[in-house]
């Protein structure tokens, strides 16, 4: 059970982070604070249940995209997810304003930019 709480934990982190610019991952708190309960709690539930959030939160390259941020906060609402709602309901609202308010985080969900690589341009 260890194993599959690592393997949540790893691609839920490197995900979210991959699709949110530094500043607003960084003050993503109630991500921060629960993102281990939530790892937990999904890797000891029944069978399906990582693959229905590993649908949400895909391996790399894959981005969370706005899309994928309004299903997962339906699944986490009205959905099975309900039962981690006081875990992660938050999740989706924060993730969507961050997209909607910061050009940086609406461009990394999309792709269009990455923060982990340098990018050198020449004088000329």
């Amino acid at each position: 059970m260890a194993h599959d709480h690592n393997v949540v934990y790893m691609q839920m982190f490197d995900v979210v982070e991959r699709s949110m610019c530094p500043n607003h991952f960084e003050k993503f708190k109630s991500f921060h604070e629960n993102i281990y309960e939530f790892c937990s709690s999904v890797s000891l539930g029944k069978a399906g249940i990582n693959k229905t959030v590993f649908g949400y939160f895909r391996n790399r390259p894959a981005r969370v995209k706005r899309l994928d941020w309004v299903k997962f906060g339906d699944w986490v609402k009205n959905g099975e997810g309900v039962k981690f709602s006081w875990l992660c309901g938050d999740w989706s609202d924060y993730a969507q304003n961050s997209i909607k308010a910061g050009e940086g985080c609406r461009n990394v969900s999309m792709r269009l930019i990455n923060f982990d690589k340098v990018i050198e341009f020449d004088d000329d």
